[in-house]
Parts: C-alpha cells; structure tokens; sequence
C-alpha cells in the first residue's frame, strides 16, 4: 500500500515523458480535474528546474476559473516565472483586475492581491497600481 502511495505522489517529478503539448491540451481542456493535475505537473517540473515557460498563455487562460486550488497553483506558477518573463506577465493584467474585483469571492480578491504584490516587475506593477487601489478600497 505504502508503495502505491510513493508512486502516486512521484508521478508529478517522474514527467520524462509528459510534453509540453500534452500539458497545454490538458490545460485548454474545460475539465477542472485534467487543468488541476496539469497545473501539479507544471509546477513539479518547475520545481526540479524545468523550464515550462512556454505554457504561459495556456495558464493565464484558466486563471477565468472559481476553482480555488486551481487558482492557487496558478498563481504560484505567475509568480515564479513574473520576473523571467515580464512580457509574458503583462498577458495576466486583466485577470488579476477581473480576481481583485470579485465581488462574490473575498478569497479570490485576498489571493489575487497577494499575488499582485508578489509580482515585482516595474512594468507590470505600474498596470496593477491601480487595480490594487480598487480592489483596497473595496469598490
């Protein structure tokens, strides 16, 4: 049983051979559960060194999901790629405004600001200024 359990939790960093292409399929899925174990392989591949930069615009696409761990992986995956990718960054600006301003989620808004202050790319701090003043003042 033990053994089982190891290669459950192995299966994210024993990725040889997952492309990138299925991950992207994956993440253009509409099932939350493929996006979901797309996003854990993602950033088990990061973790190990990975470069999985390339599937950035598939990721800001499902940032439009309420699901709240999705979301989370998401926004980790943002945050560690912001500063190597700033132009890519600037493509999750609306986004961040569309989450800041959620009215009907306050965990949505606290994530989606503490992400944005997590993101500390001169370019892009100057597109989420004002999203952060909005969404502090909670209007």
């Amino acid at each position: 049983m033990n053994n089982n359990k190891e290669k459950l939790g192995s299966v994210y960093f024993n990725n040889n051979d997952t492309e990138l292409s299925e991950l992207a399929e994956d993440l253009n899925s509409m099932k939350i559960d493929l996006q979901k174990e797309a996003m854990k392989q993602i950033i088990a591949s990061m973790t190990i060194g990975k470069d999985v930069s390339p599937l950035f615009p598939q990721v800001v696409i499902c940032m439009r999901t309420q699901n709240i761990e999705l979301k989370k992986l998401i926004y980790l995956y943002i945050i560690n790629y912001a500063r190597a990718k700033p132009d890519l960054t600037i493509l999750a600006v609306n986004a961040f405004h569309q989450d800041a301003t959620d009215k009907n989620s306050p965990l949505i808004r606290a994530l989606a600001v503490r992400t944005m202050g997590c993101i500390r790319v001169n370019t892009i701090v100057s597109y989420l200024s004002e999203t952060l003043k909005i969404s502090l003042k909670g209007k």
